[in-house]
Formats: structure tokens, sequence, C-alpha cells
């Protein structure tokens, strides 16, 4: 035992000295490893989102949209494509070298199908915002992605807020079944978007019957203003 200890112990010994005489090739042999490590890791996890922008939906690894990672990025801009709202996002990668304003990346909101008050909303609203996004099927052969769509609000606060859950709130959209909601992971995020908007119809229908009896309507009112603040009292991202 004492001489194994011994011999391993020699060998140390050895390889430091001979480090300590050879610097340049200590130097090779350190770099070099690092380097064969380093490939090695980008060859199994290929992390180039890390630096990549997200100029068009063919850029995004499909190894991403199934492992669910979230993306940040700034909403440039609003378009209308046949039926389909197009939201222009300027995808920010975590670590932002090679980045262009110019190259944005179509982005569809799912289950919403927007109208024209939806689509004035978001341009006046949501232009501009700083967003996170999360794609949720593969943009094969597609000109746009599918992604959810949240904002932080308030914006220097810590509460995501969806898009496409406040289009229904508001009435500004109508659910729709779309390609992304047939990918089994996405089911309960539409059956949500689905309750929303059933929620939001039966509570606007009691509010136009209480409305054709005055005293309830103005009671109602009066209850509200006196419980709630006063920022509570409009909807969501119009406060």
């Amino acid at each position: 035992m004492e001489s194994t200890k011994d011999f391993v112990r020699a060998k140390y010994q050895d390889l430091c000295n001979f480090l300590e005489r050879d610097t340049l090739g200590s130097e090779v042999a350190i770099y070099g490893t690092s380097a064969l490590m380093l490939a090695v890791a980008y060859a199994k996890r290929k992390p180039a989102y890390l630096v990549r922008q997200f100029k068009q939906p063919s850029h995004i690894p499909e190894r991403l949209i199934s492992e669910r990672v979230m993306h940040t990025g700034r909403i440039a801009g609003i378009k209308q494509q046949e039926q389909d709202t197009l939201l222009m996002i300027q995808h920010k990668p975590l670590i932002p070298i090679f980045t262009s304003r110019r190259r944005l990346l179509p982005v569809k909101l799912p289950g919403v199908r927007v109208n024209a008050n939806g689509y004035s909303w978001l341009q006046q609203c949501i232009t501009g915002r700083e967003a996170t996004f999360l794609p949720l099927k593969s943009a094969k052969g597609q000109d746009f992605v599918v992604c959810q769509l949240c904002l932080v609000h308030p914006p220097k606060g810590n509460r995501l807020v969806d898009i496409s859950e406040t289009l229904l709130k508001l009435r500004f959209a109508r659910f729709v079944q779309d390609a992304a909601s047939g990918v089994k992971r996405n089911g309960k995020y539409y059956q949500h978007l689905k309750k929303v908007e059933q929620s939001t119809a039966g509570k606007e229908a009691w509010l136009s019957w209480a409305s054709g009896y005055p005293y309830i309507w103005r009671r109602y009112h009066e209850l509200k203003q006196r419980l709630l603040p006063k920022e509570k009292l409009l909807p969501e991202l119009v406060r």
C-alpha cells in the first residue's frame, strides 16, 4: 500500500516538474483540453441561442421548443397577415453581441383571433414594450412562429401578464384553435384560454342584464368604487 502511494506521489511530482520546465507544453495541454471539452459540450447542447438573435422562425432550434425555454425581446411593431395578427419581436439573446434592429421575428399569439379593437389596443399599449415569449410549436414551413407572449407588469415588477388572456378578457379577441393547440404539452394552456373566454362572456351577459335595472347597475358601480383602489377599476395593461 505504501509503495503504491509512493509511486503515485513520485509520478505527480514528475508531472509538476515537467510542467514547471516546459511552460509552452503545459499551456498547449491545458488549452487543448479546454478547447476539446468546449467542442464536445457545444456539439452536445449547441448553445448558439445564447448569442444568436432569432431573426426568422427557422432559427429557433426544435430542442428549445421541446424544453420550453423562454426568451426575451422588444415588441417593435404589429402587422396583419390575412386573418393572423403578427407581433414583430426584436429578440434579445442572453449575450447580445450580434444583433440587428431591422431583422424582426414574426410571432403569432396563440388561441386568439384579434378584432379591430384588439389591433388598435396592441398598437397603442403593447408596441415598444419588453416581453418574454415561449415558442409553442415548430415553425417549419411557416413564416411566423406561435408563441405564448407575456409582459412584465408593472414594467419594473415581476408579474407576467399573458397577452392572449388579456385580449380575451377585454373582448378584443375570440378564442380559436390553431396548429399549436394540437401539441399535447400545450393542451392545458389552450383549455385555460377557452375557459377565460367563457367566463368573460358570462360576466358580460350578467352586466348586460344588470344594465336594464338602473338601480342595480348604479349600486354595483358604487360598491366597486368603494371597495377597489382606483387603479383596479381599469382593465389589465390599461392602468
